[in-house]
């Protein structure tokens, strides 16, 4: 499945401003997409109204918004079942996830991330991943 764009992860947003791997998505410069949760996400870690405003700002200013679902909530109920029933425990991936997972199916982008949640989700879904260098 081809994609059109990809969903930027927090997981990989956060490695982005803290360890400086900016140059592994470089070459997705122009193709990379927020949804609202990941909006959610990201605002979640402002320390005042002001910063709120800021990192609010700053994310529908670079990437354009990849519009969630009408019934998210019952795909992710679904994906939740799947995981679960797929291999034990793994229903307890983060709601997050799930939701963001579920957005980037619904547009048909992948997900760009840093930790083993969308590769789990991957396999009870063909979402298409990409998982970023860490250090």
């Amino acid at each position: 499945m081809a994609v059109g764009g990809w969903i930027l992860d927090r997981s990989a947003a956060a490695r982005v401003d803290l360890l400086g791997s900016g140059s592994e998505l470089e070459s997705l410069a122009g193709q990379l997409f927020v949804c609202p949760v990941g909006e959610l996400e990201r605002c979640y870690s402002a320390r005042s109204a002001a910063e709120y405003d800021e990192v609010a700002g700053d994310l529908r200013a670079v990437f354009p918004r990849a519009v969630a679902p009408d019934d998210l909530l019952e795909r992710a109920l679904a994906l939740q079942r799947d995981l679960a029933h797929h291999h034990g425990m793994w229903h307890r991936t983060p709601i997050p996830d799930l939701l963001i997972a579920e957005t980037a199916l619904y547009n048909r982008l992948g997900v760009v991330h840093a930790d083993r949640h969308f590769d789990r989700i991957a396999e009870v879904r063909p979402l298409i991943t990409r998982r970023i260098r860490v250090g």
